[in-house]
């Protein structure tokens, strides 16, 4: 019986082991590429690899198998069940909602119709004919996204076969895997090279029997200057609509599908960009005649016939600034602004707490006429530029010169260290508030870089204007995320699902709240509404006081934080401005959920530590505190980051990093420098908003320390204009006594 049952064994083994060799075998064909895609035995070699793959296939993914199994019909000739397999895919629950879902393909399916029309025609008649068809049967929301379905062009599509074949082609062998990739790659190819010249052109005459657009606009202001705009309005709509305004540095001249879509919606869209800025044959100057120039195209849009009279502004970063630069001065017309992620210009960019970065000069070499993104995006040049001030220790106001050309705007802003008249004239300052009448929604993230920018706004609206109108939206969102789009996860932490919001929807809603008089958006329960990391919730208050109730209040004894105040003693730090032997090798930041921190961001900085927490609660708001310290020189520039650390040993990172010079620490319009080897009290303010539940089990951790790197303005601290020390002015190390009575205030929400 054993030696019965040992022989079933191995003949089962044997059995599989052949099985498992066929299997193998049957993933790799052959495939002979000619060497050139003009080269017609390449269509027969692929087709025929077509047909061996169609007899096999198979994928327990369904939406991956129709996916890939339309287009091997459609390459096979098979058209019909191409189509089949095509409206199978359309119909999954996945794609449900899409507001393109109908034409998911549609490439694809006018060139399948057209090879199966029996008209007695031209192969250009037959597709034409289809295409129109089509396009009557569909919704003018669909259209807006037909061009996307043909923005591969025949010769991008040959070079990635070629790259491809390359690569994934190894002794004329290819997988199963490649082949289908392959055959995916060559019916688009084909597709494109058949019926792109024929579809672009019966598309872009859709887009004008739809819409009203002219992109070349040039306004003549009352000083004689020249903005350049371009606008949209749906066809079909009312007569009399109102505008939605974007006002902007950067030239994206294109209007794109979400200013269509909006345009349905029964908006005319009207973008308008910076003198100097496209068409227009001024001087480009950023941040300096946003006040009159946003206000000229407001005017212009009023007197449009197509107009009601109705402007609301949306738009971020700059694009956000020039809301409430056109806000200082407002026009009657102007009756809401959206601004996300706004710069605060002097508040946090050129400068952040009086701090200016050599991101300055990065920005200001791409906005130009045209937006220079290929130079922004240049890292390897950037890293040498930022690399060489730092290895050589040159002046700060050198950093042009270094990348090779004197910038006079660079220069300017340098001049201006402090928040005075210059930065305060370009937007609204403490009085203009209260003239702010109008209904804001203000959009930031707890790691928005420009989020102090938008809270200043926020902060000083309310400030300077008990009734002001005006609501936030705040979550776990990075700078661009705020603008562009919330993604699932940021820099290495997962959101929560409540999180990922649709910024554009609910903006759209808010238009229609205030412009068209329809319900308020119901995601804005109240004033303020923050998601709480961890919680998977939003919650909403009506004031921002009113978002937490206390303060854990923890001081700074050596490496710990601890509750209580400790007997007075300090913590010895030095920090030398010689050693440069660190260089910045990427612009990647660090995580904001990791494993550890980072050994070169802890260089120069101290870590502080707290107990672990027995019970969970909740961080909402800014940390505030103060450092008692004496140093031997006469300024430092600061930099702290708080974290949570969870019990699992990970780091998160609370919200955006706050840096701030020691001298202005207390009055940003002012210096007032520190007295060497004197005890002085520098507050923490103006840091980062956050909101966090923490969990049980966890300690915060703090990291304090001085800001020095290659993507820093290093403050030696002379005294002098930091933007003239070199590093001849780095002699003497700074020497700090960080006292042990210095605290951090957490604004927590008890039970």
């Amino acid at each position: 019986m054993k030696t019965q049952i040992n022989f079933l064994l191995m003949k089962i083994t044997l059995l599989i082991l052949v099985l498992f060799s066929l299997n193998f075998q049957s993933q790799n064909y052959y495939f002979k590429f000619p060497g050139n895609i003009e080269n017609s035995s390449i269509n027969d070699n692929i087709k025929k690899l077509n047909v061996e793959i169609l007899r096999i296939y198979k994928n327990g993914d369904k939406i991956k198998f129709n996916d890939n199994i339309f287009r091997l019909y459609i390459l096979n000739g098979d058209y019909k069940k191409g189509l089949f397999y095509l409206n199978e895919l359309k119909g999954f629950p996945k794609y449900k909602g899409l507001d393109y879902q109908e034409i998911i393909g549609i490439q694809f399916e006018l060139y399948a119709l057209s090879k199966l029309s029996s008209e007695n025609k031209s192969y250009r008649d037959k597709f034409e004919n289809t295409f129109n068809r089509k396009i009557n049967s569909i919704s003018d929301k669909s259209k807006i996204y037909l061009g996307d379905f043909f923005r591969y062009t025949e010769e991008a599509l040959k070079n990635d076969i070629l790259k491809f074949i390359k690569t994934d082609v190894v002794n004329d062998s290819i997988s199963e895997a490649n082949a289908v990739k392959l055959c995916r790659y060559y019916i688009s190819y084909i597709i494109a090279k058949e019926t792109n010249h024929i579809a672009l052109p019966l598309i872009e005459k859709v887009d004008r029997e739809e819409y009203a657009i002219n992109d070349s606009v040039i306004i003549k202001t009352k000083s004689g200057n020249e903005i350049s705009l371009g606008f949209l309005r749906y066809k079909k709509g009312e007569n009399k609509v109102p505008t939605i305004l974007n006002f902007s540095i950067y030239n994206r001249r294109r209007l794109n599908n979400n200013e269509k879509l909006n345009s349905l919606r029964g908006y005319a869209i009207v973008n308008a960009y910076s003198r100097g800025v496209y068409l227009s044959h001024d001087q480009i100057t950023p941040f300096e005649f946003e006040i009159e120039d946003v206000n000229e195209v407001i005017d212009w849009i009023t007197k449009q016939s197509w107009s009601d009279g109705k402007v609301g502004m949306i738009g971020g970063s700059y694009d956000g600034f020039s809301q409430w630069a056109a806000a200082k001065n407002l026009h009657p017309a102007l009756k809401t602004i959206i601004p996300s992620a706004s710069v605060g210009f002097g508040v946090d960019f050129p400068m952040y707490n009086n701090c200016f970065s050599p991101y300055m000069l990065r920005w200001l070499s791409y906005v130009d006429k045209k937006t220079h993104y290929e130079i922004f995006n240049d890292e390897k040049k950037w890293l040498s530029v930022y690399n060489s001030y730092y290895k050589n220790g040159t002046a700060f106001n050198k950093l042009d010169s270094i990348y090779g050309k004197t910038n006079v705007i660079f220069q300017k802003w340098l001049k201006h260290p402090s928040f005075d008249e210059y930065w305060r004239s370009k937007m609204p300052y403490k009085r203009d508030f209260a003239k702010i009448n109008i209904p804001v929604l203000t959009l930031t993230g707890y790691y928005d870089a420009d989020q102090r920018g938008a809270m200043y706004y926020y902060d000083e609206h309310h400030k300077y204007n008990k009734n002001a109108n005006h609501y936030l939206v705040i979550g776990p969102y990075g700078h661009s995320g705020v603008i562009s789009g919330i993604n699932e996860e940021y820099n290495g932490y997962k959101i929560d699902s409540v999180a990922k919001i649709n910024i554009e929807e609910i903006s759209f809603q808010w238009f229609d709240y205030i412009l068209k008089e329809k319900k308020k958006p119901k995601f804005l329960k109240d004033k303020v509404n923050y998601q709480v990391m961890g919680s998977n919730q939003w919650k909403s208050a009506s004031k921002i006081d009113q978002i937490s109730n206390g303060n854990l209040k923890l001081f700074l004894n050596k490496t710990k934080l601890e509750e209580t105040e400790p007997k007075l003693d300090y913590i010895s730090q030095m920090v030398s401005f010689s050693d440069r032997a660190d260089t910045l090798r990427s612009f990647n930041d660090e995580k904001v959920f990791n494993d550890k921190i980072s050994p070169e961001y802890l260089k120069d900085r101290l870590v502080f530590e707290s107990d672990v927490f027995e019970n969970s609660f909740e961080i909402n708001g800014s940390f505030t505190g103060n450092l008692k310290t004496a140093i031997n020189k006469k300024d430092m520039d600061l930099i702290l980051t708080v974290y949570e650390k969870l019990s699992s040993g990970k780091y998160l990172k609370l919200s955006h990093e706050s840096f701030a010079r020691a001298s202005y620490a207390k009055d940003n319009t002012k210096r007032n420098l520190l007295r060497p080897n004197v005890v002085e009290n520098i507050p923490i303010k103006n840091t980062f908003f956050t909101s966090r539940k923490v969990e049980k089990g966890s300690r915060i951790i703090v990291v304090l320390g001085i800001r020095k790197s290659a993507d820093t303005q290093i403050n030696y601290g002379t005294g002098k204009d930091v933007s003239e020390e070199t590093i001849a002015d780095a002699k003497e190390p700074l020497e700090i006594k960080w006292y042990n009575d210095s605290y951090i205030e957490i604004p927590v929400m008890q039970n």
